[in-house]
């Protein structure tokens, strides 16, 4: 990627802003911003999240990089710029949702929850530890750690509960499904989830667990199947990114480096002056569930800095890149049931229904269907419903109760049905009446 020449700036910013909706633009005009908008994108392969800060940087600082000129400190920018210095190889994307990260450990509990950063490699040498100590050095009260157990984990934030933690190494961690590190994990991500735990005299003592958490960890291919299995609670509350191999980046950062300093006390100053929102976060189509709670605290950091946009098309590419074709199903499956607010389905329904929801799944029959379910233990049941002429019919199919658990794990919905699901009369099995479920 290069970047386009410092007059092309405000031209750009202007077709962006045609493109996405000014008020006066009517349809034509907005298609031919499109066009032109695209045309300097292959030009300079600027992803969508390029565009978008090349936009949001001209309307907060309209020709700063022709004209040099002083302007008002920009916690967003201050942070981007130190974090760009260091050298580190890695999508823009990643750059930009460090920078959301790591401001957003200055105001986190004003917000019900936290996500957790999850920062991945395949193997050794990916500048996995050296992206974890630069937001080590520009998060709030944070503290590096290698591979800790989980009693150090609720120890320390016993003591120190305003802390950041940035832990390494985390591969050599327990991450079976029941153990105390992921359950650590899993409640920290959520404000008022402490974990008990009974000492000497038989006390009982309440840890906190919230606070703000990157891990770094190496996946192989074996670890990799292991921990996608396995701890898909944690997978859910993170914002998942991969390092990838490069031999560019260096592991110059000392403890404390002063390098850092200045932008820490930048981002203490505008800490003091955020407020919570008064409106909800808006965010793209496709990020809702447990994604909305891990991207809205990141957004509402950033649209209070200029960069909303910038953070959102940051959004879309990184759950893009980690897309899961499971989530997705479920994710589909509840929109269905919301839909058509019932509270059974014909597998065939259920199948027509997907395809009308989500393109992705045009090509998926019954048997397919079935496959995919199985493995999650969902079964198909004999499913009755009103037939012609008020008689009753059966048919293979599900009930929305089967998915509950699914939703709860993958999800993360607490499961309240609906008053407006409309409930069936289950059939008596060997008579021709019905009960009431």
């Amino acid at each position: 990627m290069t970047w386009p020449p410092d007059p092309l700036w405000a031209r750009i910013s202007a077709l962006w802003r045609h493109a996405n909706g000014t008020p006066s633009a009517n349809a034509g005009e907005r298609a031919n911003a499109s066009a032109v908008l695209k045309q300097y994108q292959h030009d300079f392969d600027l992803t969508d999240c390029q565009l978008a800060f090349i936009a949001e940087h001209e309307a907060l600082n309209p020709g700063s990089r022709i004209v040099k000129r002083e302007r008002l400190e920009n916690a967003f920018e201050i942070t981007l710029g130190t974090i760009d210095s260091v050298g580190l190889v890695m999508p823009f994307e990643h750059l930009i949702i460090d920078v959301a990260w790591a401001l957003h450990t200055y105001i986190c509990r004003l917000f019900l929850h936290t996500p957790r950063l999850l920062i991945h490699s395949r193997g050794s040498g990916f500048g996995k530890t050296v992206r974890l100590n630069v937001i080590k050095e520009l998060a709030n009260q944070s503290t590096y750690m290698v591979a800790p157990t989980p009693a150090v984990l609720y120890h320390h934030l016993k003591k120190y509960p305003l802390s950041t933690l940035a832990i390494d190494d985390a591969e050599r961690m327990d991450w079976s499904r029941k153990s105390l590190l992921v359950q650590i994990i899993d409640a920290g991500h959520r404000q008022g989830a402490d974990i008990p735990r009974v000492i000497r005299n038989k006390e009982v003592v309440w840890y906190p667990t919230f606070a703000p958490l990157a891990l770094g960890l190496v996946l192989d291919r074996f670890l990799r199947e292991m921990f996608l299995s396995q701890v898909t609670q944690v997978l859910t509350r993170s914002i998942v990114c991969e390092m990838k191999h490069s031999n560019e980046a260096l592991d110059r950062i000392f403890p404390g480096d002063p390098r850092f300093a200045p932008a820490r006390a930048i981002n203490a100053r505008w800490a003091e002056t955020f407020r919570h929102p008064e409106t909800p976060i808006s965010l793209p189509q496709g990020i809702f569930a447990r994604r909305l709670n891990n991207y809205s605290v990141l957004a509402a950091v950033a649209d209070s800095l200029g960069y909303g946009a910038t953070l959102r098309a940051a959004a879309v590419a990184i759950e893009a890149e980690n897309f899961d074709a499971e989530i997705q199903l479920y994710q589909d499956i509840f929109l269905v049931f919301e839909r058509l607010q019932v509270d059974r389905l014909w597998a065939s329904e259920l199948v027509q229904a997907l395809k009308e929801t989500n393109d992705m799944w045009a090509s998926l029959t019954t048997s397919a269907l079935y496959e995919r379910l199985w493995k999650r233990s969902i079964e198909y049941r004999t499913v009755w419903k009103p037939g012609a002429g008020a008689k009753r019919q059966s048919n293979k199919g599900f009930m929305r109760e089967q998915f509950v658990p699914v939703w709860r794990e993958l999800l993360g919905h607490s499961e309240t049905q609906s008053s407006k699901i409309i409930r069936l009369p289950r059939h008596k099995l060997g008579t021709g009446g019905t009960h009431d479920q």
